[in-house]
């Protein structure tokens, strides 16, 4: 559709009239609500791609109430699995924010099929002139607009009832740029041009092609819109910092029809947005030109355990103990250039049993770059004698294993993604920890802390910790000239740490359940936190979508001036997300699929 048409579609728009603000969002329930024809005839403009949505799982009931081409057998066989979900239009991984509105009936027969929760319609678009013109189109009619990649998000940002979602699935641009001039300084990148429809699979063997490898997530799965804008952690970010740090340039549809290039000379508050801002807020990032960083020459492995002897509490505490210890070590190790991943455990009672006691395992896999197995073991087995010294060899097991080599980034990369992504509601909290956390609090009080937030929602059920090494050096070395609106809190930052545990309840409808999941965390966990690591932060991709505190914990000092860029570039306020710049000035209800202003 040529530039020229999408400017007059859209002023014959707004002459038919974007009104005063609404107090909600329009439904099909309200006389607003656009008609079939009004549908066809948006259709017609961008080029026969929008879809009137189609759950996948129709298919498994009677009738096929709304005529999905799935099969019901590859519904049941690919639901658990995120690039399914990714294949389709209006699907995501996190069904609940749907409000599990048409589940296949191994999950939920009961529930039956509706298209609830999901969109009404969607954008197969090709081209940005398609998303200009439907975002105009549904922001001139008070219609929500959500924006989905691959669906991925755990806090069901890329879904929303009776709204418009635009896809960007098939924005698959792929260039490579030796040397691309930044428009402000004239200085030269190494950089790619990667579409928004890209997964970090596909865009990390796109870069390797060329001999570099960019800063993504370690799922391949992950889109790399969402996880870019709302910072953006992987394997290279303790050294080249975060995926919002390496955007130089990126291509905006605004929900008032506008495509705006954002960079250094031009439109440098959207660049400073999406720079770690949130995605789905600001307007539809087509296209990014990011850094193509220097491969690393070898990945070197290995990994440190502790683990409770017994299910007595005198063993219990001793990990838990060693568990600190190690946590105590990490800042030193990273500014050493190791980096990795973690987990904390406390199993689940076991059925009929009067155990009370879980037994404790803590364990981080550490890998570096450019070194030796060696130069690893001689880092870790001064943390392995600490350990010992907090909490003896009685009644914890600590191992050490060996040093293991791979000779490049990708195929350190490649084994990190040889099993099938998994799908499902995330439901955890967390925190950016530093020095002040880890290191400088004593030992006994971080045992303390982590007890007390590794406790499940259900007394029977299991807890765990995911420990994240993603700052350090990377982020705190990124030059001013690259910083965007991230949490600045990143830049201090050592330690992700994630704490899971709460339980969406299987019986209550899924407004209730996320209600009881939001009330747990809020009495339970934050407090917890807030205590710990006041003001330290959390990252929002992997965060309680239900904290009260989400402005200074997901966005800190860049909130304000976040929300003056959002006024500007969405004046509509048709882009709502959960914990979004903003969003606490609407309420959003999964029964009545209503989004209105709050009282």
């Amino acid at each position: 559709m040529a530039a020229k048409t999408v400017i007059s579609f859209l002023a014959a728009v707004y002459a038919l009239g974007a009104s005063a603000q609404q107090t909600c969002k329009v439904t099909p329930d309200d006389a607003a609500w656009p008609s079939d024809e009004d549908w066809s005839a948006l259709n017609a403009t961008i080029d026969g791609v929008l879809i009137k949505t189609r759950p996948a799982a129709s298919s498994c009931y009677a009738g096929n109430p709304f005529g999905s081409t799935q099969s019901c057998e590859d519904v049941e066989k690919g639901w658990g699995y995120s690039a399914y979900h990714a294949s389709l239009p209006e699907s995501i991984d996190s069904p609940i924010y749907a409000n599990n509105s048409c589940l296949p009936p191994s999950e939920s027969a009961a529930k039956g099929c509706e298209i609830g929760g999901s969109p009404q319609y969607v954008v197969n678009a090709t081209t940005e002139e398609q998303v200009a013109t439907a975002m105009g189109w549904a922001s001139s009619r008070n219609i929500r607009i959500v924006i989905k990649g691959t669906g991925h998000d755990l806090n069901g940002r890329s879904s929303g009832a009776y709204s418009l979602s635009i896809w960007t699935h098939n924005f698959k641009q792929l260039e490579y740029h030796p040397e691309w001039r930044s428009p402000s300084d004239n200085r030269t990148e190494t950089a790619l041009t990667l579409g928004s429809g890209h997964n970090w699979g596909s865009a990390s063997r796109g870069a390797a092609k060329f001999g570099k490898v960019v800063v993504g997530g370690v799922d391949e799965t992950v889109g790399v819109g969402g996880h870019m804008q709302g910072g953006g952690h992987g394997p290279l970010s303790s050294t080249y910092g975060l995926a919002a740090d390496q955007i130089l340039q990126v291509r905006v549809v605004t929900t008032d029809g506008q495509i705006l290039v954002a960079n250094e000379a031009q439109n440098q508050d959207l660049l400073w947005a999406v720079r770690g801002g949130g995605a789905g807020q600001y307007g539809l990032v087509s296209e990014y030109v990011i850094k193509a960083n220097p491969p690393p020459g070898n990945v070197v492995s290995s990994g440190i355990q502790v683990s409770a002897v017994g299910n007595d509490t005198a063993s219990r505490e001793a990990a838990w103990r060693g568990a600190a210890a190690l946590l105590a070590s990490v800042p030193d190790l990273m500014d050493a250039t190791l980096t990795g991943t973690g987990m904390f455990s406390a199993g689940a009672l076991p059925a009929n049993s009067s155990e009370t006691v879980r037994k404790v395992s803590a364990s981080i896999g550490f890998f570096a770059y450019n070194t030796t197995a060696e130069k690893m073991a001689s880092l870790l087995e001064p943390v392995r004698s600490r350990i010992l010294a907090e909490v003896g060899n009685n009644s914890v097991s600590i191992t050490l294993s060996e040093p293991s080599s791979q000779p490049d980034f990708m195929s350190f990369f490649e084994s990190l993604n040889t099993s099938p992504s998994t799908a499902g509601a995330g439901m955890m909290t967390s925190r950016l920890l530093g020095r002040k956390e880890l290191v400088e609090t004593p030992v006994s009080a971080v045992s303390a802390y982590l007890q007390r937030l590794n406790v499940p929602q259900n007394p029977t059920g299991s807890a765990l910790m995911v420990i994240g090494l993603q700052g350090g050096l990377g982020p705190r070395n990124v030059p001013e000239v690259m910083r965007g609106a991230l949490n600045p809190m990143w830049r201090s930052t050592y330690i992700h740490l994630m704490s899971y545990g709460a339980s969406a309840d299987p019986n209550a409808a899924p407004q209730e359940a996320l209600d009881g999941v939001a009330q747990w965390l809020e009495e339970t966990k934050e407090p917890i936190w807030r205590e710990w690591a006041p003001g330290a932060g959390s990252y929002m991709n992997e965060g309680n979508a239900f904290d009260s505190m989400f402005k200074e914990d997901f966005y800190g000092a860049s909130y304000d001036r976040l929300v003056e860029i959002k006024r500007k570039y969405d004046p509509t306020e048709s882009l709502f997300v959960l914990s979004g710049v903003g969003s606490d000035a609407w309420d959003y209800n999964l029964n009545t699929g209503k989004l209105c202003k709050s009282a």
